[in-house]
């Protein structure tokens, strides 16, 4: 990550809502970390190896749901895709994802901290697809 852009901290609070990420990512697999580094324009995802399998699953294990894609009771992050942004670490996954029309949700941890990822069907497919690729 550039000295220009900065790291998000959530500091045990949550849960977090994601805006929706639309675009295809970019992947790299950082081995020596234990790491597959999802790029989404400027913002930087790690998900760690072991959450991998995990996530690809519930991203396979996709369930229609009528409500909306919001999350009440959730804190609604926001920021431009634009600045270069890194996350924390993604280590878990809790249950399986949902498809609320064009936008599918996956509830993760980052540490102790909850938050649902917010995925364009595409952008999910390509994330999943390559989750399986890497997962141990």
């Amino acid at each position: 990550m550039s000295d220009q852009g900065r790291r998000i901290e959530f500091n045990g609070k949550g849960p977090y809502l994601f805006p929706i990420l639309a675009g295809p990512p970019e992947a790299t697999l950082l081995e020596d970390h234990a790491v597959c580094l999802f790029r989404f324009e400027g913002l930087y995802l790690p998900v760690a190896l072991s959450a991998c399998g995990p996530m690809a699953g519930a991203l396979t294990e996709m369930s229609r749901a009528d409500a909306g894609a919001e999350g009440e009771g959730m804190i609604p992050l926001d920021f431009d895709l634009g600045e270069t942004l890194e996350l924390p670490l993604l280590t878990g996954v809790a249950g399986t994802s949902s498809q609320h029309d064009d936008v599918v949700c996956i509830d993760v941890f980052f540490g102790e901290t909850p938050a649902r990822l917010r995925l364009s069907v595409p952008a999910a497919a390509v994330v999943g697809q390559i989750l399986s690729q890497v997962a141990v």
